[in-house]
């Protein structure tokens, strides 16, 4: 190749790698293609190339990008890398895993790759696997955010709250952006503990930073729910139903939760709601028992029928309506229901 034809390629290289530090993507990617036109097998450009279409999030052209550069240098670490975090970009982890691992052959501190390798085994279900390489990053940089985080994640998943605790509490504490998924999961920890107290102020903490937060609303609720403060779950519950008026469950706990409070008409425009969004059958048990409160058997007995007439055994419905025909005073009633049940 002519030297100034070189010169040209060098220049291009140069302007598309100041043009890609600058996130002008797409003029980064017309200048490296030009460069591409002149030297087909340039290598940063080749590279700098992947960088850009990854980016631009076309993770299968960044992929042919590096891979060419790899037909070429097989030890290249800049495509090894890049190769590897484009098949992460199409979500093809069992393909970028290999890729990173030679990377770490000759570039084997580097704790970044590591804490992908170890999202990729987690997304693989390969628990010791992630854990391994998650250790092994935190092992060269021990306050690594994501690696905290992610090692806290495969414990939080697998119920091992004592060692995510120490993941998360240690990330807080030597971080200084203040994650609200870390505070809702260091709640969700507490709350499962039944420590009610010490979870709240771990979702008063994410709700200062994200007030509409529905994990750290529901959590509050639920921990008022365990300290039997009902009416402060209800609050806290209704916040989110404001947000998610499609949340069938939630309108339905939350009647369950106003029923229990005698505010029956709250309870039953909750019921309602829930089945303005089709058909839920503990939220026409729901409004059974408020028909029972207010000393109407037939209509209780009629939504007891609703219930059944999509799963005619359903046992909490058949349960239902045989205490319901037992406060009526039809005993005879209320053992057939209960025979239903035996039978199933």
């Amino acid at each position: 190749m002519p030297e100034m034809t070189k010169k040209t390629v060098i220049e291009l290289s140069k302007k598309g790698s100041r043009l890609f530090r600058s996130g002008a993507y797409e003029a980064a990617r017309k200048t490296y293609l030009e460069a591409l036109e002149i030297d087909g097998e340039n290598l940063y450009v080749l590279s700098g190339l992947g960088d850009v279409y990854r980016k631009l999030c076309d993770f299968e052209k960044s992929a042919q990008c590096y891979d060419t550069v790899l037909q070429l240098d097989p030890k290249n670490v800049f495509a090894l890398r890049g190769a590897g975090d484009a098949r992460r970009g199409q979500l093809k982890p069992l393909q970028a895993i290999p890729l990173w691992l030679r990377y770490l052959e000759i570039n084997p501190k580097d704790s970044h790759v590591m804490v992908r390798i170890a999202d990729a085994y987690h997304k693989l279900q390969q628990i010791d696997d992630a854990i391994d390489f998650y250790k092994q990053a935190l092992a060269i940089r021990p306050h690594d955010a994501f690696g905290l985080l992610g090692l806290g994640n495969v414990y939080y998943a697998q119920h091992d709250d004592m060692n995510a605790l120490r993941c998360f509490e240690e990330l807080m504490n030597f971080n200084e952006t203040h994650n609200v998924v870390v505070m809702t999961m260091v709640g969700n920890i507490y709350r499962r503990r039944k420590e009610f107290d010490r979870a709240m102020e771990q979702y008063q903490n994410a709700l200062n930073l994200d007030p509409q937060n529905n994990f750290a609303l529901f959590g509050m609720g639920d921990c008022c729910r365990g300290k039997l403060d009902l009416d402060k779950a209800v609050y806290w519950w209704d916040k989110i139903l404001e947000q998610e008026p499609d949340n069938q469950a939630l309108w339905t706990r939350v009647g369950d939760a106003l029923v229990n409070l005698e505010r029956l008409d709250d309870a039953v425009s909750h019921y309602e709601a829930s089945l303005n969004n089709g058909h839920d059958i503990y939220a026409l048990l729901g409004l059974a028992r408020v028909k029972v409160k207010r000393g109407n058997f037939p209509q209780a007995l009629q939504h007891c029928q609703q219930a059944l007439a999509e799963d005619a055994d359903h046992p909490r419905a058949l349960e239902e309506m045989a205490k319901i025909h037992e406060q009526n005073g039809d005993a005879k009633a209320a053992a057939e229901c209960r025979a239903r049940i035996k039978a199933e």
